[in-house]
């Protein structure tokens, strides 16, 4: 993404505090292409009436108003953190919640006047934090007009800006859109989560000739009008895109930035270039092919729970996590407050499941150790409310053999912020299948979980480690799996053993789950008297779990480690 100064002002009020404010074309390596955009460095607070009337006197599509957060200035390219500013937009008659071009530009003007020494900046903005990185590569060079900055020094820019969800239209409610585009054919029309509506054309030669009705424009529902189409074969590029936004005192905007963090989930899902890379990773164990495998699946656009649960099934191991951000998802620093949010979704091969442990713990260890997440803190939207994630420190062994937790060799275990689970008295006469279920094992206990499982206590650790239970009597019974407890022998380094039994969830054992462990730790810690347990999951592939209970509260910290051992590509 390429951009050319224009003009350079200076404001003529308030003389002392005059205001650096320049004029710059973004998304063009030429003058008096791609879409202009005014740029005002603030050396002090200015009210929102006042930029609102700078940006109508400027009369471009956007109005950049930037201002320093901390000192604004890095000395060096290897300066860390990033250099921060506040960053708004305004149209001629109000303001925006994002604008990619303006974002360019201003991105521009920090890299060229030296203002920033570093490579990537951070923008907070009503968006969130948005970065720009300074970036070489370009395919060609235009030698008419100034180079990019005083060193004659050529670069692009690279905006890490939040994807906009797309969503279903019924075209029946817009029955005013082909008068608007002059009778234009439509192929498709969609609504955007920021209030646009995308309507995709008969090719990219259409879009580029449409001739609109401005005054419908105004008239129509929704904030502006996102029109598109196929490019040429051969043409070198994959789609066209003009956007018609007379509400926001702009008939067309030149080249739109943030329309396409619409248009992008849109085309790449059309254009079949939407790879999505799946993650395997053993979750509570420090090494691969122990503990318990969950696929994990950032996903970059909305998804049916169609899609989902097929992918479950292909993937066919005890969970699939899906993961997709809530704002930019991205956090830069440890400090960075608030802690990133991810909205989280778990699949077995058969069913979607309220709340899972173990592919929590793989869906956090995914986003710290791929460096999407640089904080210590993650945040997740799920059907049991609000969950955390903690990177934490503290790793009493090290093993050596399997790749560390994340790129930069660092060692950590995970400690999730979980819900208890009811623990209910149960009447054994109400399940008298069990013994036979658990192949004739005596009982000391059974109770009932608020979730729906069963939970039997055996005679030891040794006999759950040992037991093998009919399963087609499991699906038979009435709870929706089994968990079979005991005591840990005395110096085992675990207070007591587990394993759960599930196969009306598509699966006969789950080698290691964390969240029966948030009824578990109830009953133990009732039995045992203390609030810190060690668990251990006593499935062939085995895993151990440290609890704590927060009686107070009601919550459980659960923690383990985790290892990624495959990184594929899901191609549809």
């Amino acid at each position: 993404m390429n951009v050319n100064t224009c003009q350079r002002f200076r404001s003529a009020d308030n003389a002392p505090n005059q205001q650096d404010e320049l004029r710059i074309d973004a998304f063009t390596d030429s003058a008096f292409k791609g879409n202009p955009a005014a740029v005002c460095l603030l050396e002090e607070e200015r009210d929102e009436g006042w930029m609102q009337s700078v940006a109508a006197e400027f009369n471009v599509s956007d109005t950049a108003f930037l201002s320093r957060i901390g000192s604004g200035i890095a000395e060096s390219e290897n300066s860390d953190p990033s250099p921060r500013f506040s960053l708004r937009w305004f149209t001629p008659v109000d303001e925006v919640e994002l604008c990619g071009h303006a974002t360019i530009a201003t991105a521009h003007f920090l890299f060229s006047s030296g203002l920033v020494k570093t490579n990537k900046i951070e923008f907070i903005s009503k968006s969130g934090l948005l970065t720009a990185q300074k970036v070489d590569g370009l395919n060609h060079v235009n030698t008419t007009f100034p180079s990019n900055n005083e060193a004659g020094e050529h670069f692009s820019i690279e905006l890490n800006f939040p994807t906009i969800p797309v969503i279903d239209c019924d075209p029946t409610e817009h029955p005013s859109i082909p008068a608007t585009l002059n009778g234009a054919s439509m192929l498709n029309i969609k609504k955007t989560g920021n209030g646009d509506l995308i309507v995709e054309l008969l090719s990219g030669e259409v879009v580029a000739g449409l001739q609109p009705q401005f005054d419908e424009l105004q008239r129509c529902a929704g904030r502006g009008v996102i029109i598109t189409g196929t490019a040429a074969p051969g043409s070198g590029y994959d789609f066209f895109t003009r956007f018609f936004c007379p509400k926001l005192g702009v008939n067309e905007d030149p080249v739109c930035g943030s329309c396409h963090c619409a248009l992008v989930p849109y085309w790449s899902k059309k254009l079949g270039k939407n790879d999505l890379i799946a993650y395997m990773i053993d979750a509570f164990t420090d090494s691969a092919f122990k503990g318990n495998p969950a696929a994990v699946c950032l996903l970059e656009e909305e998804r049916d729970e169609g899609w989902m649960q097929s992918v479950a099934a292909e993937f066919n191991i005890s969970e699939t996590a899906f993961l997709s951000r809530i704002g930019s998802g991205i956090a830069e620093s440890e400090n960075s407050d608030p802690s990133p949010r991810f909205s989280l979704r778990w699949f077995t091969p058969v069913d979607e499941v309220d709340l899972c442990g173990h592919a929590t713990i793989a869906s956090a260890h995914f986003l710290f150790s791929s460096g999407l997440v640089k904080t210590n803190k993650i945040e997740f939207i799920t059907k049991s409310g609000l969950l955390t994630a903690q990177k934490v420190d503290g790793l009493n062994h090290v093993n050596t053999t399997f790749p560390s937790n994340n790129k930069a060799g660092e060692h950590f275990s995970i400690e999730l912020n979980f819900p208890t689970i009811p623990v209910i008295d149960c009447d054994p006469t109400e399940h008298p299948s069990i013994p036979a279920t658990l192949n004739g094992a005596s009982m000391l206990n059974i109770k009932k979980t608020g979730d729906g499982d069963l939970i039997v206590e055996l005679l030891s650790g040794e006999v759950v480690a040992g037991l093998q239970p009919q399963f087609d009597e499991i699906q038979k019974c009435a709870a929706a799996g089994i968990i079979i407890t005991g005591t840990a022998a005395p110096g085992s380094g675990y207070d007591f053993f587990t394993r759960y039994f599930c196969p009306k969830l598509g699966l006969n054992e789950d080698p290691v789950t964390g969240s029966c462990h948030c009824a578990l730790v109830l009953y133990w810690s009732k039995k045992l008297g203390k609030n810190d347990l060690i668990a251990y999951m006593a499935s062939p592939r085995g895993g151990k779990l440290d609890l704590h209970l927060e009686e107070d509260t009601q919550r459980v910290l659960i923690r383990g480690e985790a290892v990624t051992v495959m990184i594929g590509t899901l191609l549809v």
